[in-house]
């Protein structure tokens, strides 16, 4: 029988025992994921209108042999190939592209490794290659946000082991021309350098790596299920890349890191490519609207090949964003990323819901205007008030 020691004291969340000191270093990575549900969610890239019915209906359908059985990966993954176009052995399945980046810095990259990151990007990136303990060269994309292709260039040595890419770039919305990846591949593949690309916002592209596939052995691609097709709460991403390379993954894989809801969800996905396609040709369109029209509102935006616009709202930046989230927008001021001070990652969603938040930034500005006119504090939650008693003039 067990019985506690009551003189064994710790401190409040203080390990007993110390991780590698690398750990310690790392700082962590909390997004906002609290209290989302049932607001206009315009802050994680999403999709803003939910999957297509028949991933629920595809569900439903399970039992509980389902649940009790290992995944079947195998008829998931020839589905899949098709809808690519690449071989069932060009691919691995993962837990999210989260999991994909993790695996391929764990699987090729060693202590004081040489890892070249464009930047501003995704912060998973630097998290999993400090975690390994890699030397991280960053290069800043130019002020216009445009892809700095020839510093990427210069800054590859004899100590470089990846190249990552980001196509097109979170949080920028940046994309990488054909020309630019194949000059890229074409240099690294002869220094025997990995080239990582991140393709989560493909589909709002249009342009994938793929076509590079075959000429260059250095050459991985990551894809996921989490944006257009509207299933970030079921955690599927996937690897593209030669056999060989797969291969070599797939050893250091989990063997079942991919449920099998996320199986099914996904395969009902790719039957619906129709739902697929007619929400990215909205978002598409959209994306030029929102741009424009917040342009005519006086404010800077960059251009942007994702499904998200990054717009420069100056000192009202934390404004808007603060207010904008107690009415029940969300949205992301990436202030503290380089080269975007005073700026807000914004979502695209439908014509309606772009229509919604114009209407509520105006409405903001012009309470902004009026209170620093008549130099009085700026209440909170000014929607809420508005809604509640009407507009305060």
């Amino acid at each position: 029988m067990f019985t506690s020691n009551s003189n064994i004291q710790t401190k409040p969340n203080t390990p007993t025992i110390r991780p590698r000191s690398i750990i310690d270093r790392i700082v962590d990575y909390v997004p906002p994921i609290e209290n989302r549900m049932g607001k206009l969610r315009l802050d994680f890239n999403e999709n803003t209108i939910g999957c297509s019915t028949k991933i629920l209906e595809a569900i439903r359908e399970l039992n509980v042999e389902d649940f009790a059985v290992y995944p079947n990966y195998l008829p998931f993954k020839q589905k899949l190939s098709n809808y690519l176009e690449v071989s069932p052995k060009n691919l691995l399945l993962t837990n999210g592209t989260d999991e994909a980046i993790k695996l391929v810095l764990e699987t090729y990259l060693e202590a004081q490794d040489d890892i070249i990151l464009p930047s501003p990007t995704f912060s998973m990136f630097e998290v999993y290659a400090s975690i390994v303990g890699c030397k991280i060269t960053k290069i800043l994309y130019k002020k216009d946000l445009s892809f700095p292709f020839d510093q990427i260039i210069a800054s590859i040595t004899s100590d470089t082991k990846l190249v990552v890419l980001v196509n097109p770039n979170n949080p920028t919305g940046t994309a990488i021309s054909e020309e630019e990846i194949s000059q890229i591949l074409q240099f690294t593949q002869k220094r025997n350098i990995l080239v990582l690309i991140d393709e989560a916002y493909y589909q709002f592209y249009g342009k994938s790596a793929i076509k590079f596939l075959n000429e260059f052995k250095n050459l991985i691609i990551l894809q996921t299920f989490s944006k257009a097709f509207g299933l970030a709460g079921i955690r599927l991403g996937y690897i593209i890349s030669n056999p060989s390379t797969i291969q070599t993954l797939q050893k250091v894989l989990s063997p079942y890191s991919v449920n099998k809801l996320a199986i099914v969800a996904g395969s009902a996905a790719l039957s619906d490519l129709e739902y697929i396609s007619a929400y990215t040709r909205e978002i598409r369109k959209n994306r030029l609207f929102l741009a424009l029209e917040i342009q005519k509102l006086g404010f800077s935006t960059f251009p942007s090949q994702a499904n998200f616009i990054v717009v420069n709202f100056e000192e009202k930046c934390e404004f808007l964003c603060n207010q904008l989230k107690m009415g029940g927008i969300l949205t992301r001021n990436r202030s503290k990323y380089p080269l975007l001070q005073n700026c807000l990652r914004i979502t695209i969603g439908t014509k309606y819901q772009c229509e919604f938040l114009l209407k509520e930034i105006k409405f903001l500005l012009d309470q902004w205007d009026f209170f620093t006119k008549k130099g009085y504090s700026i209440p909170d939650n000014l929607i809420k008030i508005r809604n509640q008693n009407g507009a305060w003039r």
